[in-house]
């Protein structure tokens, strides 16, 4: 039990550093990648990687439930 919630704080933490500000600033530039800004594809591509992190840490802390 103690690990799962290690791994679900290293996930917290993960994604406080990729949402702040010295990485978002690296991200912020005027360049287009297939028409869209960088930092939105950047948002985006983290959002959704902690939602499938959250799914995935979920999934296996119900499984062994």
């Amino acid at each position: 039990m103690a690990k799962r919630h290690k791994l679900w704080g290293v996930l917290g933490i993960l994604v406080f550093l990729f949402l702040n500000y010295p990485l978002l600033h690296i991200f912020n530039q005027d360049v287009l990648w297939a028409g869209i800004p960088v930092l939105f594809l950047y948002l985006h591509v983290v959002w959704i990687l902690s939602i499938i992190g959250l799914y995935i840490f979920s999934k296996r802390s119900i499984s062994r439930e």
